[in-house]
C-alpha cells in the first residue's frame, strides 16, 4: 500500500489550500463587507458620495468606451451631482437587477433610461421626467408586410428583458414576445430571420441602425410618449426633492439643453451615420480585463469551496445524525437550486433579512464558494466511497483509529480519483462566473455584452468571448491530466 508517498503528496497539497484560504478571505475582507453610508439628511450632499446605479448597455444613454462609462444619462449624473456638491460613484449591473440593488440600499439612485409606468410608480420613487422618448417598431429592410405593431399580430416580436416595450405588446395577446438580455441580441436575431420586428426605446434603436445593423429599418413612427426619470426609493422624499431641484437649474443655466444637443442633436446624428471600425486592440485589453477577473474569482471560489466541500463529504459520513442530515441538507439545498438565485439571494436579499451588506467581490466568491463546495463535497464522498473498504479494514486491524485511516489511507487515494471530475467543476465554475454579472461584476461574459452593445457588433464580439474562455479552459484541463499521470507513477 503506497500510504506514505500519497499521505506526504496530500499533506503540502492541504497546507497550501488552507494558506491560500486564509490570504483570499482576508484580502476579500480589506475589499470591504458593506456599503458607504449616506448622508442622514438626504437633502444636503455637501461633500458626500451620491451612488447611482445603470446597465451600460444602452447607448447612447449609458455605454462603456475605453473602460470608462459615457453617455447621456452618465453625464446628465455628473451634473446632477455636481449641483448637489457631491462626489458620484457609479454602479454598472444589469438592468434585471438594477431595481433590487437600489431597493437594497447598494445605490441612492438609478439613471439608466428608466421609463415612469404605473407599475415602477407602485414599488419606485421617481424624479420628474427628464427626456421623453417612445417605443419604436424595427424590421428587415426587405420585411414590406410589417409595418408598425398591428402587423406584428400572429407574428414573434423581441425585445430587451425588464423594459416598457413588454407593457406596449401585452395589449397585443396574440403577439408572440421573446425577451432578450440586450437588445442588440434581439436585434441580431431578427438580422437571423428568427424574428418579425423588435420594440424598444426609439433613441437607442436609431443608435444601433445607425452604427452597424444594417439590413434593418424602423417601420413606422414612434408608437408611445414615454417619459425616462430618475429611480429612487419611495421613501427617499428628501432626495427626490433635491434631485428635483438640481435638474431644474440644469434646465434653467443651460446645460441641460446643451447636453441634450451634443447627444441628439443635428451634430450628434451626422456623428451616428459614419461607422467606425472596430478597435481590436481596445476590445482585446477590455475582455483580457474580464477575464482576469474571471479567473481570480474561479480561484478563490475553487480555494474555498474544496475544503468546505470536503468538510461537507465527511460530515456526512459522522455518526452524529444531526451533523450528517445537515451536511446532505446543504448539499440538496444548493445543488438544487439555480446559482443565479443564491446570488441574488446572498447580495440582495440578506441586507434586507439580516442586515448583512456585503460588497460584490466578498458576495460574488461566496455564493461561488457555496456553490461550488455542495458539488465538491459530492465528489468527494463518491472518491472515498471508490476506495477498497478492504483497506480500511487492514488498517484497522493494525491499530490506526477512524481518523488516522481517514487521513493516511482513504483521501490519498480518494484525492486521485476524483481529480478528473474536480477538473470538470473547476470548469463549469469558471463558466459559471457570468452570473454574478448581475451584480455588477465586470467579468469575461459581461465585458462582452458591454462591448456587443457599445460597438453594436455582437457577431464580432461574442465569438472573441468564447476563444477567451477557451484559453482559460485548456490550460486547466492539462493541468490537471500532467497531476493525474504524475499521481499514478508515484501509486
Amino acid at each position: 500500500m503506497p500510504r506514505h508517498r500519497l499521505s506526504s503528496l496530500w499533506a503540502p497539497l492541504r497546507g497550501r489550500a488552507l494558506s491560500c484560504l486564509a490570504w483570499g478571505l482576508l484580502v476579500l475582507v480589506g475589499l470591504g463587507c458593506g456599503r458607504q453610508d449616506a448622508p442622514a439628511d438626504r437633502s444636503n450632499w455637501t461633500g458626500k458620495t451620491l451612488r447611482i446605479g445603470t446597465d451600460a448597455t444602452y447607448p447612447p444613454f449609458e455605454s462603456v468606451k475605453d473602460g470608462e462609462l459615457v453617455g447621456f444619462d452618465i453625464e446628465l449624473g455628473a451634473l446632477i451631482a455636481e449641483e448637489l456638491g457631491a462626489k458620484v460613484a457609479w454602479t454598472n449591473t444589469s438592468f434585471d437587477g438594477v431595481f433590487p440593488a437600489l431597493m437594497a440600499g447598494k445605490f441612492d439612485l438609478v439613471i439608466s433610461a428608466v421609463t415612469i409606468t404605473p407599475e415602477r410608480q407602485q414599488r419606485l420613487g421617481f424624479s420628474t421626467p427628464y427626456y421623453t422618448a417612445g417605443q419604436l417598431v424595427v424590421v428587415r429592410e426587405g420585411d414590406t408586410a410589417v409595418t408598425g405593431v398591428q402587423t406584428l399580430r400572429g407574428k414573434t416580436a423581441g425585445i430587451q428583458i425588464n423594459t416598457s416595450a413588454a407593457l406596449v405588446l401585452e395589449k397585443y395577446p396574440d403577439i408572440q414576445v421573446r425577451q432578450y438580455p440586450s437588445i442588440d441580441l434581439a436585434l441580431q436575431d431578427l438580422r437571423n430571420g428568427n424574428l418579425a420586428g423588435v420594440v424598444g426605446d426609439g433613441p437607442t434603436l436609431r443608435y444601433f441602425l445607425a452604427h452597424g445593423f444594417e439590413g434593418l429599418r424602423a417601420a413606422g413612427g414612434l408608437l408611445t410618449e414615454e417619459h425616462y426619470g430618475i429611480a429612487l426609493r419611495p421613501d427617499d422624499t428628501a432626495l427626490r426633492e433635491a434631485v428635483d431641484g438640481a435638474l431644474q437649474r440644469l434646465r434653467d443655466n443651460g446645460k441641460f439643453a446643451a447636453l441634450e444637443e451634443r447627444y441628439f442633436g443635428e451634430a450628434a446624428q451626422k456623428a451616428q451615420a459614419a461607422r467606425a471600425e472596430v478597435p481590436w486592440g481596445k476590445v482585446a485589453w477590455r475582455l483580457a480585463q474580464g477575464l482576469g477577473l474571471t479567473l481570480g474569482l474561479t480561484l478563490l471560489a475553487l480555494v474555498s469551496g474544496l475544503p468546505l466541500g470536503l468538510a461537507v463529504a465527511l460530515g456526512r459520513r459522522v455518526r452524529f445524525r444531526p451533523l450528517s442530515w445537515l451536511c446532505a441538507a446543504y448539499v440538496e439545498g444548493l445543488r438544487g437550486t439555480p446559482l443565479l438565485v443564491q446570488i441574488i439571494f446572498i447580495y440582495y436579499a440578506l441586507p434586507q433579512l439580516l442586515g448583512v451588506d456585503l460588497a460584490p467581490m466578498l458576495a460574488a466568491v461566496l455564493a461561488l464558494t457555496l456553490n461550488s463546495a455542495a458539488y465538491v463535497a459530492e465528489i468527494f464522498r463518491a472518491g472515498i466511497a471508490s476506495v477498497d473498504p478492504g483497506q480500511e479494514e487492514a488498517a484497522r486491524a493494525l491499530g490506526l483509529s477512524r481518523a488516522q485511516v481517514m487521513r493516511h489511507v482513504i483521501l490519498p487515494q480518494a484525492v486521485r480519483n476524483v481529480l478528473p471530475p474536480l477538473t470538470n467543476e473547476g470548469i463549469a465554475l469558471l463558466k459559471d462566473s457570468s452570473l454574478v454579472s448581475i451584480i455588477g461584476m465586470a467579468e469575461l461574459t459581461r465585458a462582452g455584452q458591454e462591448l456587443a452593445s457599445q460597438l453594436a457588433a455582437p457577431l464580432a464580439v461574442w465569438p472573441l468571448v468564447a476563444l477567451f474562455y477557451l484559453m482559460a479552459t485548456l490550460p486547466l484541463t492539462r493541468l490537471a491530466s500532467a497531476l493525474e499521470k504524475r499521481l499514478h507513477r508515484q501509486a
